[in-house]
C-alpha cells in the first residue's frame, strides 16, 4: 500500500488543494453574484462559460503540454485559475465575471488532464483501480470541504476569494518539487461526436442531458436555497454540498446494479426517481431545512450517477482501441449539455421562480427516458458477458476528464506522449518543441465498435 501511494502522495496533495479552492470558488461565485444583484441571466452565462471553458481546455491543453511539459503546463493552469479567483472581487462587473469563469473552466480541464496523465504513468494493471479510486475520493472530499468553507464569511467579501486564490496557488508547490519523471501520456480530446454517436447514441444523448441537469444544479443550488429563504452564509453552501454528497453515495451501488441489468433501463429508473425527488423538493417549506437536505441528498444520489451509467454503457460498445475516443466524446457531450443548462435554467428561474431549477431539468430527464425507451425497444441489450464491469474511476462525472477503463496506450492515435522539454538558453522554443507539433497521426480506419449501436 505504501509503495503504491508514496510516489503520488505529493500529486494527491496538490489535487486536494486544487479541489478545495475550486469547491470554495464555485460556491461563492453564484452567491456573491446574487448578493451583488447581478441579473440571473448573467449568472447563468457565467456558469455556462465555466463549462464551455472546460471543453476548450480539454481540447487545447494537450498541445500546451507537448510544447511546455507537464510541470510548466500545470503551473500555467494554476496561475491562471488563481488569478481568475482574485479578479472577481477586484472587478465588480457581471460581464467580466463571465470571462473569469471561462478562464477557470479552461484551467480546470487542463489540470485534470495533466494530473490524470501523471497518475496513468504511475499506475499499472495491478494497482490502477486503487490509484484512481484514491484520486477520485480525494477530489470529492476536497471539493466538498471547499464548499463548506463558504460558511465562514459573507460570499461577496474579498476574504473568501483571497482564500480560494491562496489555496489554489499553493497547489503548485508539491508538483513543482516532485521528482516524478515526465513525460507521461496524455489524452487528446477531439470533436468527433458523430463517430462516437454512431457507436452508442444512448451514451452520448444521456451524457448531454445529464450535463444539462448537473450543470444547472451545480450552478444554482446555492442560489435556490437563498431564493427559498435560507441563509446565504450558514445554509446555502451546505445545500450545494449535499447534492454532491448524495452523488458520492449513489455512484457505487447504482453502478453495480447496472452491471446486472440493461444500463439503459437503470438510467430510466434513476431518472424517474430523480424526477420524483425534484417535484418533492419544491414542496419543502423554509422551516424544514433538514427536509431540504434530505431531498437534495436523494436527488444527488439518483441523478449524479447517471453520467457514470452513460459512460459505462458507451465503454460496453467501444472496442479496446476506442476507449479514449469514447471518453473524449462523452466529455464533450457532457460539456455541451453543461454549457446550455445554466443559461436556460437562469431564464426559467427568472420567469417561473426558483422551483424551475428542479422542474426544468425534470423535463429534460423525462425526454431522456422516452429516448432510452425507444432505444430499448429497437436495439437489443448487450449480453452480460460482453459488458465491462462498472469502474468507479473511468465513469465519474465530477472528475470529467479523460479517464478510461484501460491504461492509456502510447500507440493510440488519441494519446500523445510529450518529449521532456529541456530548452537551453540558446535554444529556440520552436526547436525544443518541434517533435510535439504533430502529436496525433490519423489512422486510415477508425476503430470498430465491439457491439451494435445502442
Amino acid at each position: 500500500m505504501i509503495q503504491t501511494f508514496a510516489p503520488i502522495a505529493s500529486l494527491l496533495f496538490s489535487v486536494a488543494l486544487l479541489m478545495a479552492g475550486h469547491g470554495l470558488q464555485s460556491t461563492i461565485v453564484p452567491l456573491a453574484s446574487k448578493g451583488m444583484a447581478f441579473a440571473d441571466f448573467s449568472i447563468g452565462l457565467a456558469a455556462s462559460a465555466y463549462f464551455a471553458g472546460f471543453v476548450l481546455g480539454g481540447i487545447i491543453t494537450p498541445h500546451v503540454v507537448v510544447r511546455a511539459g507537464h510541470i510548466r503546463g500545470f503551473a500555467v493552469m494554476v496561475s491562471s485559475m488563481s488569478a481568475a479567483a482574485l479578479l472577481h472581487p477586484l472587478v465588480s462587473d457581471q460581464y467580466a465575471w463571465i470571462f473569469f469563469r471561462l478562464i477557470t473552466g479552461f484551467s480546470m480541464a487542463g489540470l485534470y488532464l495533466i494530473i490524470e496523465s501523471w497518475l496513468n504513468e504511475f499506475a499499472d494493471n495491478t494497482n490502477r483501480g486503487l490509484v484512481m479510486s484514491a484520486y477520485i475520493i480525494v477530489n470529492y472530499a476536497a471539493y466538498t470541504f471547499g464548499q463548506l468553507l463558504a460558511t465562514v464569511a459573507e460570499p461577496e467579501k474579498f476574504f473568501l476569494f483571497a482564500i480560494a486564490s491562496i489555496i489554489i496557488s499553493v497547489a503548485v508547490v508539491p508538483v513543482a518539487m516532485t521528482k516524478a519523471a515526465q513525460p507521461a501520456p496524455i489524452a487528446v480530446v477531439k470533436l468527433e461526436l458523430r463517430k462516437v454517436f454512431r457507436i452508442s447514441p444512448a451514451a452520448i444523448v444521456s451524457a448531454t442531458v445529464v450535463g444539462l441537469v448537473q450543470g444547472s444544479h451545480v450552478s444554482f443550488a446555492a442560489i435556490y436555497a437563498v431564493d427559498k429563504g435560507y441563509d446565504s452564509l450558514s445554509q446555502a453552501p451546505i445545500f450545494a454540498a449535499i447534492l454532491g454528497i448524495g452523488g458520492i453515495a449513489g455512484q457505487w451501488p447504482i453502478g453495480r446494479i447496472s452491471d446486472r441489468f440493461d444500463r439503459r433501463l437503470v438510467l430510466i429508473v434513476i431518472s424517474l426517481f430523480g424526477i420524483a425527488g425534484s417535484f418533492a423538493i419544491t414542496l419543502v417549506e423554509e422551516a424544514s431545512f433538514a427536509s431540504l437536505l434530505l431531498a437534495g441528498f436523494f436527488i444527488g444520489a439518483m441523478i449524479q450517477p447517471a453520467y457514470s451509467l452513460a459512460a459505462a454503457h458507451g465503454y460496453d460498445h467501444a472496442s479496446d482501441s476506442g476507449y479514449v475516443r469514447m471518453a473524449a466524446g462523452l466529455l464533450v457531450a457532457f460539456g455541451i449539455g453543461s454549457s446550455i443548462g445554466p443559461t436556460v435554467t437562469s431564464l426559467a428561474m427568472s420567469a417561473w421562480g426558483p422551483e424551475a431549477l428542479f422542474l426544468l431539468p425534470s423535463v429534460a430527464l423525462a425526454t431522456l427516458c422516452l429516448f432510452l425507451t425507444k432505444r430499448i425497444l429497437t436495439q437489443e441489450a448487450i449480453e452480460l458477458d460482453d459488458k465491462d464491469d462498472f469502474e468507479f474511476a473511468s465513469t465519474t462525472a465530477a472528475i470529467g476528464a479523460v479517464v478510461t477503463p484501460e491504461l492509456l496506450s502510447e500507440e493510440d492515435k488519441y494519446v500523445v506522449v510529450p518529449d521532456e522539454w529541456e530548452a537551453s538558453e540558446d535554444e529556440e522554443p520552436e526547436e525544443a518543441g518541434q517533435e510535439g507539433k504533430e502529436p496525433v497521426q490519423e489512422d486510415s480506419q477508425d476503430a470498430q465498435p465491439s457491439a451494435e449501436p445502442a
